[in-house]
C-alpha cells in the first residue's frame, strides 16, 4: 500500500526525547509515516535491516492509528515489526526489546507517544534496540531523511498488517506480566536493586493506604497487577482507558494535574499517592500530608538509602540542575572511590568551548562524588559509558548499566543498576514503596532525617513566558553585571555570588550565599528549547534566599 506524500510547511524535528506535534497539524499520517522510512533509512544504513522493530503507542485518542501507520511502513521495509496489543508503558517496551525477546536482534523501539505533553500532541520516540534513548547523532541521521520524504514526491512502501501477521512478519505481544514479576524479581539473578516485597506487605496496611493514579495512561494495571500479587491494598483513580484523558489538560502527574492524588491522600489519611503519567515513564508522589513531593527530594533519599544505608555501590548520574545535595550524600557511600569523578574534573557542559566563567572557580560548583550530565535521560546513561574522566569508551563497557548506581532529573525520570536504560515511573513509584517499607515511616519523616545530617534544600522551578531575544537578553544581562568580580563581592537578589558561568545568551548557573552564609543556594537559568519560556531552576538552603531569587528573576523577566 504505497502512499504519495503531499508536501507540508511543518519540518519534523526532533527534541530531547523525539518527534512531537499536534494531531491533524505538525503530526500526521505523512509526517508518521515519513519519520518512520526515515528510522528504517537509518537503521539500514547501520546494517540492521531486516532485524526486528518493536512498535508501541500511549492511551491518547488516534495513538493506536499512528502505531499501526509506523508497523506498516517498518513492514514495508523488510523489518519484523512486534506491534503491541494495546496502549503499552515506555519501559515495558524497552523491557520487551532487551528483555521479553530474549536473543533477537531487536533493531529499534519506536513509540506513538508524547509522554506528558498536554492530550492533543502526539509523538514519535525512538531508541535503538538496547534500550535507551537514540543518542542525537541517530536523531539527527532520522531527521534528514524524515524530512527528504516529507517535502519529495517519491512514495514510502508499506505492508498490509493481516497479510504480514500470516506471513509470520508481524506478531503481537502484551508484555504487561512478565515486565511486572520482572520488577518483583529484581536483583535476584542479576544486578539491579532488590527490593523487598515482604517488608512492602507489612508495612502498608489498611491504616497506611496507597493511592494509586494511573491517569487514564498507558500503564493501567501495573502498579495493581504488583500490589494485587503481594496482598497489599489501594485506592485506585483515573483507571480506565480513556483516549482523551478524562479532561486532564495534560496526564503529568506534578501539580496542578495531581490535585485529585493530593484531595484523594487526605480525604483517606493514606500514606503515600503514587502517579504516573500517559506513557508511565514518568512518576509523582504525594506524600501523607497532601504535599506533592518533588522528584529532587526522592533522588537524594534514595541515594541516602540505596548508598550509605545499604552499601550499594555504582554511579550517580544526575542532570546539572536537578540537585546538589545528591553529591553531598554521595561523598558518605562506602567503597564507591571507584565510581567517582576523578579529582578536578569537570562536567560536559563546562567544558563547552563556549563555557565562560565570570564569577570564582569551576571546583566551587562542579560535583565531586557524582557524575552531572545536560538534561535527559539519553545523557544520563551514558555516565556509565565513560570513564572518572566524562570521556566515551569505545567499545562502551559490557552490561554498562551494572555501573550505575543511580540515575534521575528533577523532570520525574529515574532508572537504576541494571535497569532499562530509560525513565520508569513503575519502577520509581515501587521503590518509593520499598524505601518506605525499609524505614517503616512516612516520607517527610525520611526527608527529615536524612536533611538533618546535611542540609536541608528548597526547591523551586520557575518557568515564565519570554521571547527567545528576550531570554538571550536577560542571560546576556546577568553574565555582563557581575563579570569579573571576585567571589563574595556582588551580590544577586541580595545574595553574595560565589561561583557564575554560563554561554552568552544561551545559559548561566550561580551558587550563592544566603543570610545565614551558607553557600548551599543554586541557581540555573536557561530558555526552553521547545516553547517560549525562560526555565528557571532553584535549591537552596534558605526560604528567604529561595523567595528573594523567585521575585528577583519573575521582575527581571516583567521588565524586559
Amino acid at each position: 500500500m504505497p502512499e504519495t506524500k503531499p508536501a507540508t510547511k511543518f519540518p519534523i524535528r526532533f527534541g530531547t526525547s523525539g518527534f512531537r506535534g499536534r494531531w491533524g497539524i505538525e503530526y500526521t499520517e505523512s509526517s508518521v509515516r515519513a519519520t518512520t522510512q526515515g528510522i528504517c533509512d537509518y537503521l539500514a544504513g547501520e546494517g540492521l535491516a531486516g532485524a526486528d522493530i518493536v512498535v508501541g503507542y500511549d492511551s491518547r485518542l488516534y495513538a493506536d492509528q499512528a502505531a499501526g501507520w509506523v508497523a506498516e511502513v517498518g513492514l514495508g521495509n523488510g523489518f519484523r515489526v512486534h506491534l503491541a496489543s494495546r496502549d503499552t508503558p515506555t519501559p515495558a517496551l524497552a523491557f520487551h526489546a532487551t528483555v521479553g525477546l530474549g536473543g533477537k536482534t531487536v533493531a529499534g523501539i519506536i513509540n506513538c507517544t508524547a509522554s506528558h505533553n498536554p492530550v492533543e500532541w502526539h509523538g514519535i520516540k525512538f531508541s535503538p534496540g538496547s534500550g535507551e534513548p537514540a543518542p542525537a547523532a541517530a536523531t539527527d541521521a532520522v531527521t534528514k531523511y524524515a524530512n527528504h520524504h516529507l517535502i519529495s514526491e517519491a512514495t514510502i512502501v508499506s505492508s498490509d498488517l493481516r497479510q504480514a501477521a500470516a506471513q509470520g512478519r508481524l506478531f503481537r505481544f502484551d508484555p504487561q506480566i512478565d515486565y511486572c514479576q520482572w520488577l518483583l524479581d529484581a536483583g535476584k539473578s542479576d544486578a539491579r536493586i532488590p527490593i523487598d516485597p515482604d517488608a512492602i506487605v507489612r508495612f502498608f496496611t489498611d491504616e497506611r493506604r496507597i493511592i494509586v493514579d494511573e491517569m487514564h495512561g498507558a500503564g493501567r494495571g501495573y502498579l495493581p497487577w504488583i500490589l494485587d500479587r503481594i496482598g497489599v491494598s489501594y485506592t485506585l483513580l483515573h483507571g480506565t482507558k480513556d483516549p482523551r484523558l478524562g479532561g486532564l489538560h495534560a496526564a503529568n502527574p506534578e501539580e496542578p494535574n495531581i490535585d485529585l492524588l493530593k484531595g484523594t491522600v487526605l480525604a483517606e489519611s493514606a500514606i503515600v499517592g503514587l502517579g504516573l503519567d500517559t506513557d508511565a515513564d514518568r512518576y509523582g508522589i504525594v506524600s501523607s500530608g497532601g504535599e506533592y513531593f518533588w522528584p529532587n527530594r526522592i533522588l537524594n533519599m534514595l541515594t541516602y538509602s540505596l548508598g550509605v544505608d545499604r552499601g550499594l555501590t555504582g554511579r550517580l548520574s544526575m542532570s546539572f540542575v536537578t540537585t546538589h545535595l545528591v553529591d553531598d550524600i554521595a561523598a558518605d557511600i562506602p567503597d564507591n572511590e571507584a565510581n567517582q569523578p576523578l579529582p578536578g574534573s569537570l562536567p560536559p557542559h563546562m567544558r563547552a568551548p563556549e563555557y565562560q566563567i565570570y564569577v570564582g572557580e569551576p571546583s566551587a560548583l562542579s560535583p565531586k562524588h557524582s557524575f552531572y550530565v545536560p538534561t535527559g535521560l539519553k545523557n544520563l546513561v551514558l555516565v556509565p559509558q565513560m570513564d572518572r574522566d566524562y570521556q566515551l569508551l569505545t567499545p562502551r563497557p559490557e552490561r554498562w548499566m551494572d555501573h550505575m548506581l543511580l540515575a534521575g532529573e528533577e523532570a520525574a525520570g529515574l532508572t537504576t543498576r541494571g535497569h532499562i536504560p530509560d525513565k520508569d515511573g513503575i519502577w520509581a513509584n515501587l521503590l518509593v514503596l520499598d524505601l518506605m517499607a525499609r524505614y517503616r515511616t512516612s516520607l517527610d519523616e525520611i526527608w527529615n532525617d536524612i536533611t538533618s545530617r546535611y542540609w536541608r534544600p528548597k526547591f523551586d522551578r520557575v518557568f515564565v513566558p519570554a521571547s527567545p531575544n528576550a531570554s538571550t537578553a536577560l542571560i546576556d544581562t546577568y553574565l555582563q553585571e557581575f563579570a569579573g568580580a571576585q567571589p563574595g563581592e556582588k551580590s544577586f537578589a541580595g545574595c553574595p555570588v560565589v561561583y557564575l558561568g554560563g554561554i552568552p545568551g544561551t545559559y548561566a548557573e550561580f551558587r550563592l550565599a544566603d543570610e545565614t552564609a551558607s553557600t548551599n543556594n543554586f541557581l540555573h537559568i536557561r530558555p526552553s528549547g521547545t516553547e517560549p519560556l525562560i526555565r528557571v531552576y532553584l535549591e537552596t538552603s534558605s526560604d528567604l534566599a529561595l523567595t528573594a531569587l523567585r521575585d528577583r528573576i519573575n521582575a527581571d523577566v516583567a521588565a524586559i
